[in-house]
């Protein structure tokens, strides 16, 4: 009787977990997606220059950088306890851990290099771009059904 009362309890607490971790990974992601809607729209107002100089700092970055990272460690176990209601979720899903897997150490570096002029690569248009897919991935996100 025991042991069965520590195997529900151990299920039990992992599963807790496992939800825990879901839904910081679902914050995390609408966090750093709402910072970059920030950062594109502000650019698209002020400009780059003066958005690097006031705004998208080196310390801004580093710290942009924590629920990015939180996404890249905690989006893999969060997988199997999403239920996608279609293959475009699904494809939408994995696309926002990918797209986050690869912009990670970009936004790493700037801890090193305390430089944020790495963003003069992308155009202009990039910005609309983001913001669109961005603005798709929100609502994605934020309808997204998890379960234990």
């Amino acid at each position: 009787m025991k042991e069965q009362h520590s195997e529900f309890a151990r299920f039990t607490h992992e599963s807790s977990l496992a939800l825990k971790l879901s839904r910081l990974t679902r914050s995390a992601v609408l966090i750093t997606l709402g910072i970059g809607m920030y950062l594109h729209f502000t650019r698209l107002f002020l400009g780059t220059e003066l958005l690097i100089k006031y705004i998208y700092t080196a310390a801004f970055d580093a710290v942009f950088a924590i629920p990015m990272l939180i996404v890249v460690v905690s989006f893999l176990p969060t997988w199997k306890h999403i239920v996608f209601r279609n293959k475009f979720e699904k494809v939408l899903v994995t696309v926002t851990g990918t797209y986050f897997l690869l912009s990670v150490p970009l936004h790493i570096q700037t801890w090193y290099t305390q430089n944020t002029d790495y963003i003069l690569v992308f155009p202009m248009w990039f910005s609309l771009i983001f913001l669109t897919y961005s603005s798709l991935l929100v609502i994605v996100w934020s309808r997204l059904k998890i379960v234990r």
